[in-house]
């Protein structure tokens, strides 16, 4: 048995590393058991040609803890989605750190539908403002529409890019609004991290410059707070109870497969949303045969990702498109309003990287020689393109599940995902294309197409908060309502979706509740600006 902690976090990705640090500062001893490696930050330059090469550089040791099944009218497959080491999927995020608007947290109130989150823009905004310096997030202060700051964004702004200036004209014609893309990226350095070099290979930063947890929040050596202790390799098989109904230990297995257990005074799960919800239904009792925290019956229900396309059209001369790896222009404007009674929000994402790249092009072609190198010089650079991230609502019949009848390499049932997406988002998804088809049209482009539907590797909702126990999982601070010493922490706890990339609220969600479980545990108290604002600290 290993030595008791404070606190045992399950994950050491945004939610977990996060969690991990701002308790770890303020004097309590933490442990976090994370199933994957770390990943060696010297290696980031090999990992990006691997992503080059199309193979995944994040890659699970052990690929049988990736099994799971699918099932629904639009199976939801966790490839490529998740990852699995210190840092979790911010490894592979594309860094894009927006704020929810006040709005997103009262669907209910305002247009009604889904449900009310049990907390205000308000009540989360100074974690919002904590997160974002920790990230080191680049914005623009001025930007509208956007719910009120408390401070500037800790960097400046990217530059619109050549495309970005391509779509403002067309759009301002339009009337819609063009906004920069909050991202965690340095724009200048900032956090003993250099700025970003553009090298287009953003799902494997090779610089440090896009924030990853493994870098922010638990770097090596040296920046890991005293009494934080990170176990790597520890895949947790189930949580087991105390004679008073709390918590007592969790129980993991390391590379060798022998199991141990961990006790600690609170425990804190921050392994994503699908295994969240997961280890909960692996962790049955006497007092919980459905699954531990799960007498509301919700315990993966209602899961939600965000629904995406992307319409593109060609034009006439070169727009030189992937200059810049990542995007950085926005629209809102589609994200708020009455519509939302009827059908999803929007956000306009303007791609800086729409249309093939040129080895796509010439496999897909069939052609050789000069003939080849004609159409990959005729057609390189040709299209411009807009994703669009349609906000979905929880529905009952989108669950994640225990399939029996297939096991993972441990020997635990894996996670079955039922998924679909509704009407309520089909209609949001028509209004994109055909916003999207205005503006590209506007353009004067042609062969504009939609491409088939895919999913954001936004994992949510798993475990919903609210303040009544028959109709969600935890509390507004994330504790479950019948376990008291355990908390859910990630993206399973949103309520609803939004339009947003999820990360930045799971890192201010994490803040709050870590400041929750310090108060309890009477911990001393620590300065909120932890993270040094300044360009670097080389």
């Amino acid at each position: 048995m290993e030595a008791g902690s404070d606190v045992c976090i399950v994950g050491a990705g945004a939610a977990g590393g996060t969690m991990a640090r701002e308790l770890a500062r303020r004097g309590l001893r933490v442990a976090v058991l994370e199933a994957g490696p770390r990943h060696d930050v010297r290696r980031r330059g090999e990992y990006a040609r691997r992503y080059l090469k199309h193979e995944n550089p994040w890659r699970t040791p052990d690929p049988g803890l990736d099994r799971h099944t699918v099932g629904g009218a639009n199976p939801y497959h966790l490839e490529g989605r998740r990852t699995r080491g210190v840092g979790g999927s911010t490894l592979a995020w594309e860094g894009y750190a927006v704020r929810f608007d006040a709005d997103d947290f009262r669907l209910r109130s305002l247009h009604g539908v889904a449900a009310d989150w049990p907390l205000s823009y308000t009540d989360l905004e100074p974690y919002y403002a904590r997160a974002e310096a920790g990230l080191g997030v680049a914005g623009a202060d001025g930007d509208r529409p956007a719910s009120p700051r408390s401070t500037p964004f800790p960097l400046p702004a990217f530059p619109f890019s050549h495309s970005d200036r391509l779509f403002a004209p067309a759009c301002q014609a339009l009337g819609i609004a063009v906004h920069h893309l909050p991202q965690a990226r340095n724009s200048r350095p900032f956090g003993g991290r250099p700025a970003c070099q553009a090298c287009g290979t953003c799902h494997v930063c090779p610089t440090g410059a896009k924030a990853s947890i493994d870098l922010t929040h638990l770097a090596e050596p040296g920046d890991v707070p005293a009494g934080l202790r990170l176990l790597t390799g520890a895949t947790v098989l189930r949580l087991e109870l105390d004679r008073s109904g709390e918590v007592a230990a969790a129980v993991y297995a390391g590379a060798d497969g022998v199991q141990r257990r961990l006790t600690a005074r609170v425990f804190a799960l921050a392994a994503g949303a699908v295994e969240n919800a997961r280890l909960l239904l692996l962790s049955t009792s006497r007092a919980f045969p459905d699954g531990l925290a799960n007498r509301s019956g919700l315990v993966g229900v209602g899961f939600m990702s965000h629904p995406s396309i992307d319409v593109t059209g060609r034009a006439a001369g070169r727009v030189n498109s992937h200059r810049v790896g990542f995007s950085t222009a926005m629209s809102r404007q589609f994200g708020l309003g009455p519509d939302r009674a009827t059908r999803a929000a929007l956000l306009l994402e303007f791609l800086n990287t729409a249309g093939s790249t040129p080895e796509r092009l010439a496999v897909a072609s069939g052609l050789w020689g000069a003939a080849l190198k004609a159409h990959v010089r005729n057609e390189f650079g040709r299209r411009l393109g807009i994703r669009v991230y349609c906000e979905q609502l929880p529905d009952p019949g989108n669950v994640v599940r225990l399939n029996s009848r297939v096991k993972d390499s441990l020997g635990s049932p894996v996670a079955h995902i039922h998924y679909g997406v509704g009407a309520y988002e089909q209609r949001g998804l028509g209004e994109a294309r055909a916003v999207a088809g205005r503006i590209l049209g506007r353009l004067g482009l042609t062969d504009i197409q939609a491409t088939s539907l895919s999913f954001a590797a936004h994992q949510l909702g798993t475990h919903r908060m609210g303040t009544d126990p028959r109709a969600s999982v935890v509390d507004a601070e994330l504790r479950v309502h019948d376990v008291p010493n355990l908390y859910l922490v990630g993206g399973g706890s949103f309520v609803t979706a939004g339009t947003s990339p999820p990360t930045l609220t799971i890192v201010a969600l994490a803040l709050r509740a870590a400041r929750h479980i310090a108060a309890r545990l009477r911990a001393p108290a620590a300065p909120d600006r932890e993270f040094d604002p300044s360009p670097s600290r080389d």
